[in-house]
């Protein structure tokens, strides 16, 4: 069995997409905020074969407790199966090779030249290993290197007569850092933290098994069985409790994945924490 993608984006099967888009990304025209075209990209995006997923359709149809749970609450499957597609293009689009924008090159270039100014017998480490293992490092302590890079280091911030009020880069967002992904803890993360908005906007109530009713009523437990078939975890305890699931937003879920810069989904993500969180 196949689905049919939708004709257009303001087809019936979009529903559960377009009212995720308004939540998590206002849209920019150059002079003032409007709608979002998230839901738009998404649609282009699966009318040209862009999405490739490991898992099929006909697997999700397969998936008995998921689609019970999705039964249970009464939704939609197949508009619920295009959500599932959307919040797995934009993790996707936010976990791999995507840009870093927490800070601007104005940012980084303050903080180098303090550190330059506090520790004048610094060494200069280049390494691809986050844990700079000696193996996989090249470091020195080069006059010649270290002045120069004093030098570039000033000379950069001389461009500013003050520190800038918005964000500056000094090359465009757009074709730099495209480099640095997300461990899948952290996708796992975000899939979370965008279902739960989703189930936030259909106003899912607080349901409980009825004696002798074998499905889950757990949104937590959904979300962690998405993740298993999504295949962001091999971990099969994603589909029988939702502690693991739990222990990785422990872990994680202070991550402000609203400073991602991605290839497709640009503009800006609108996750709002809770209190607490």
């Amino acid at each position: 069995m196949s689905y049919t993608i939708p004709q257009n984006w303001n087809d019936e099967a979009m529903e559960y997409v377009n009212r995720l888009t308004d939540k998590i990304n206002v849209g920019w025209d150059g002079e003032d905020y409007c709608l979002s075209d998230w839901n738009l990209r998404f649609f282009s995006r699966m009318n040209r074969g862009a999405i490739k997923p490991s898992f099929k359709y006909e697997a999700f149809l397969d998936s008995e407790d998921i689609i019970a749970t999705l039964e249970g609450y009464e939704l939609d499957v197949e508009k619920f199966w295009f959500a599932l597609l959307y919040i797995y293009d934009i993790t996707t689009d936010f976990g791999i090779n995507a840009a870093d924008a927490s800070k601007t090159d104005y940012d980084i270039l303050i903080e180098i030249d303090d550190y330059l100014q506090k520790h004048p017998q610094a060494v200069l480490y280049l390494s691809d290993d986050k844990e700079l293992r000696k193996s996989e490092r090249y470091e020195t302590n080069s006059p010649l290197i270290l002045l120069n890079l004093r030098r570039f280091v000033k000379r950069e911030l001389e461009k500013y007569e003050e520190a800038p009020q918005l964000k500056v880069w000094t090359e465009d967002i757009l074709q730099r850092n495209y480099t640095e992904s997300l461990c899948s803890a952290q996708q796992q993360v975000l899939m979370y933290e965008l279902f739960k908005v989703l189930f936030d906007l259909l106003a899912l109530p607080d349901l409980r098994a009825r004696k002798g009713e074998a499905v889950s009523y757990s949104k937590m437990l959904l979300i962690s069985r998405i993740i298993y078939f999504c295949r962001l975890t091999s971990n099969e305890s994603f589909t029988v409790e939702s502690s693991p699931l739990k222990g990785v937003l422990k872990q994680y879920g202070d991550f402000d994945f609203n400073q991602r810069h991605p290839k497709t989904y640009t503009g800006g993500l609108n996750l709002l924490k809770e209190e607490g969180e």
